[in-house]
């Protein structure tokens, strides 16, 4: 009875072990084929969708850190995210790690094109992060995840590097997947996105140049406004630094006030909210600046970088003008830029039917009130 115990305790002493071994040997598989992807692409040919990743291969097979790891762009054909995900899984013989991407880059057909809600409903999965950043391509995702950059990057984290300042500037606004999420779930909100340019660098004959020279550059200098119906419009330069002060809090920028007598102002600081007041048929922009003359003048004998009375009124005048010609530039589009239908809806509930009226914003009267504080 005894031997027949001690027999008994050594199997299963054994089968434990074995689990344990076998185990192991799974999970260190699963970490050899997990590759970690830093950013994606998606690509629309009007039938099938183009998935590109960007992983991250590890030097020495080593774990993929700050430094040291090269890179390489995978790519399939699906009908939907999902199936693209299994063929790269399945034909790499790995498993996608989706959780480190940083950046998805929708080329410009897909933005028109394709079916926006399957990227909403993949990356309200668990599997990407909320803070995950949107851009549009100015042609093909594929342009820019290809794009030549210096030796150890990789484009995707290099235009992560470029959309993050450390103060939110005047010009190019950056939207989360959270937040585009949020606005798409809102029939009366207009999401943007940045568009990005590549400029493409000729390859240099001289051996003795830097990497960083022959580099690939990006243009972020547009952006993209779309419901969920697609790409509406597109905002130059001007119209979106314009769009970005309606639509943000901002802390850094110049402004610029054309003219015979041409000046510029530091933006420190903005703050802009929109008031409605139905009987009135008005929306008001109210924007506070803080500023600060970007060139000294002479005053008395004394430098000063404060603006004249009638420098503020031209700089009032100025963004007067801006916010209006956007507003109407957007509106000729059928696009409501600064989402004042969803404004007056949220003060006004029970004027719904009222509100959502086909030629609503075409009657309202936009204001723009603009208050400027001068800092030394």
């Amino acid at each position: 009875m005894k031997k027949f115990l001690t027999s008994k305790w050594v199997i299963i002493m054994t089968v434990l072990i074995l689990l344990v071994v076998f185990n192991a040997l799974v999970f260190n598989v699963s970490v050899v084929n997990r590759n970690i992807v830093v950013g994606l692409g998606l690509d629309f040919d009007g039938t099938e969708y183009t998935l590109h990743t960007q992983v991250v291969l590890p030097k020495n097979g080593g774990v993929a850190s700050g430094g040291g790891n090269n890179y390489i762009t995978l790519k399939t054909n699906a009908q939907n995210i999902n199936i693209a995900i299994d063929k790269i899984e399945k034909e790499q013989g790995v498993i996608l790690s989706l959780a480190q991407a940083a950046i998805l880059v929708l080329g410009k057909s897909m933005v028109e094109t394709g079916d926006l809600t399957l990227v909403e409903a993949f990356f309200m999965d668990d599997r990407v992060h909320d803070n995950l950043l949107l851009v549009m391509a100015e042609d093909k995702a594929e342009d820019v995840m290809n794009a030549t950059v210096a030796a150890g990057e990789v484009a995707s984290l290099q235009l992560v590097r470029q959309l993050s300042p450390t103060k939110a500037p005047l010009g190019v606004s950056t939207i989360t997947m959270q937040e585009y999420i949020r606005n798409a779930k809102n029939s009366n909100k207009i999401n943007y996105m940045p568009m990005i340019s590549v400029e493409k660098t000729e390859p240099s004959t001289d051996q003795s140049k830097e990497n960083e020279d022959e580099a690939d550059k990006f243009l972020i200098t547009q952006s993209a406004l779309l419901d969920n119906n697609g790409l509406q419009c597109l905002l130059d330069l001007d119209m979106t630094q314009t769009f970005s002060l309606v639509k943000k809090s901002l802390q850094d920028g110049v402004i610029k006030v054309e003219g015979e007598d041409f000046f510029s102002v530091h933006l420190v600081e903005s703050k802009t909210n929109l008031s409605y007041d139905l009987d009135l048929m008005e929306c008001k922009v109210k924007i506070k600046i803080k500023t600060i003359r970007t060139d000294a003048r002479y005053i008395n004998g004394k430098v000063s970088f404060k603006l004249s009375d009638e420098e503020q009124e031209r700089l009032k005048q100025s963004l007067d003008t801006r916010v209006k010609a956007l507003y109407e530039y957007a509106k000729a589009q059928k696009v409501d830029a600064f989402s004042i239908v969803d404004g007056f809806k949220k003060k006004y509930p029970k004027k719904t039917s009222q509100i959502m009226a086909d030629d609503f914003l075409d009657n309202i009267n936009l204001k723009v009130e603009v208050t400027i504080t001068q800092v030394e």
